[in-house]
């Protein structure tokens, strides 16, 4: 009996113990798991910490130099190119922009992972600027303020210039391709992190359901559905879907990028609205801005001068001398004819040679034919680039939008119209159509 008492006894303390053994298995993997998980949205948090307060501010400081760079080198060349001191002050504002942010950007890379790599990079890159600046840009600028310059040796000024300047481009894709790395690796480790945190979590669910689920719950509210959001609204952006709504929940981490994200997206939505060769709005900004104006609710009796231009013999032009010249007498005619109008006037290019002017403080269409021929005979002036002087001239079709309501179609149209007639009557000639 006691041996059976004993058996029997010791049987059950076997079970106990099997019994308070897994428990504690079971508690110890529990606690195990869920302190993986914590300490694995611990170093989320911290990652994505680092990628809103250091990373990406890092990368639009660098994306600043760049635009302060490149608007130093646009200022010179036009200074050259033209002659015109009001290039000059583009340089200057590039040049003190790249002042301000050059020091803070050697600070912030000292102290961001791999810093030797970046603060090699940006040296070599500051160090190209410096170069381009010492031995072409400010050179260039004193000697032709100096006095005029040969054709041959402002063509081989400029040569040397975009030369140097090209070097200082590709120290500007090295840097940012390291920036750009550092951040798709810290958005990768992000969710190579949370994807770890959440098979920990779903260990800990089998082992405690109840507890385990309110938890991912919140989890999955506060911090893995806002950063796979982000993932995916970062991803489309990089597509070039700008109008891709940037969710501002989670976290502040999270909140603080998609806000960098979202004004990210903004401004390459605003770029997206430019032409590329002239700098002057596309078609379609055009169009938008015009129909506003045409239904403005604030001046609904407000009349609206166009003015549809046409640039005569481009494509000879494209065809003789190539696309870059082309190119730049379409540069040179659009920054002409904005030395005509208003600020806020409109001067956008709807077509590869047609450009369309937004005229907002005119009262009759004789206005906005006298406004057109001070453009045709500007326009009419010589160009010279490449080491060519080239002569174009402008047909103009000159209109006012009616009181009753024109649409922007119906005004475009009539001002395509004036144009053509232009065209018809010998070119270099502004026709005027009353609404």
């Amino acid at each position: 009996m006691f041996k059976a008492v004993a058996g029997s006894g010791g049987q059950r303390l076997s079970l106990r113990t099997l019994i308070l053994c897994s428990v504690g298995v079971i508690t110890v993997v529990f606690v195990a798991t869920m302190a993986a998980s914590i300490v694995g949205r611990i170093s989320v948090a911290r990652d994505v910490q680092t990628l809103g307060d250091r990373l990406i501010p890092v990368r639009s400081q660098l994306a600043e130099l760049s635009r302060a760079y490149v608007d130093q080198e646009t200022g010179q060349r036009a200074y050259l190119l033209t002659g015109n001191v009001i290039a000059l002050d583009l340089f200057e504002v590039g040049a003190a922009t790249a002042n301000r942010l050059v020091p803070e950007l050697h600070r912030e890379l000292a102290d961001m992972p791999g810093a030797d790599s970046l603060l090699s990079h940006f040296e070599d890159e500051v160090t190209a600027a410096q170069t381009w600046k010492r031995q072409a840009a400010d050179p260039q600028i004193v000697a032709l303020r100096v006095g005029p310059i040969p054709r041959a040796q402002l063509d081989q000024m400029v040569l040397d210039g975009k030369n140097l300047f090209d070097t200082l481009r590709e120290r500007f894709r090295a840097l940012n391709a390291q920036i750009d790395a550092l951040i798709a690796e810290q958005i990768q480790h992000i969710r190579s992190v949370l994807r770890t945190a959440n098979v920990s979590q779903y260990v800990a669910v089998a082992l405690l359901v109840a507890s385990v689920i309110g938890s991912i719950i919140t989890v999955q509210r506060m911090l893995t559905q806002p950063v796979s959001r982000l993932v995916r609204t970062v991803r489309a952006v990089a597509d070039g879907d700008y109008d891709q709504p940037i969710g501002r929940g989670g976290p502040r981490e999270i909140a603080e990028i998609s806000a960098a994200v979202d004004d990210m997206r903004n401004r390459l939505r605003e770029l997206a609205r430019f032409d590329s060769v002239t700098g002057l709005v596309n078609r379609a900004e055009t169009m938008t801005r015009l129909s506003a104006a045409l239904n403005n609710p604030r001046s609904p009796r407000a009349r609206v001068g166009v003015l549809y231009c046409d640039i005569d013999h481009l494509k000879q032009i494209n065809d003789t001398w190539g696309h870059a010249v082309g190119d730049a007498v379409l540069s040179t005619i659009a920054a002409r004819m904005r030395e005509c109008v208003h600020l806020e006037d409109t001067v956008g290019r709807i077509g590869g040679d047609e450009i369309l002017i937004l005229l907002q403080t005119i009262g009759c269409t004789d206005e906005a034919v006298e406004i057109g021929e001070r453009i045709r005979r500007l326009a009419a002036e010589p160009i010279h680039q490449f080491g060519l002087t080239l002569h174009t001239t402008l047909s103009i079709g000159a209109t006012l939008s009616s009181a009753a309501g024109d649409t922007a179609a119906a005004v475009t149209a009539r001002a395509d119209a004036a144009m053509y007639q232009a065209k018809q009557a010998g070119r270099n000639v502004v026709v005027g159509i009353d609404s």
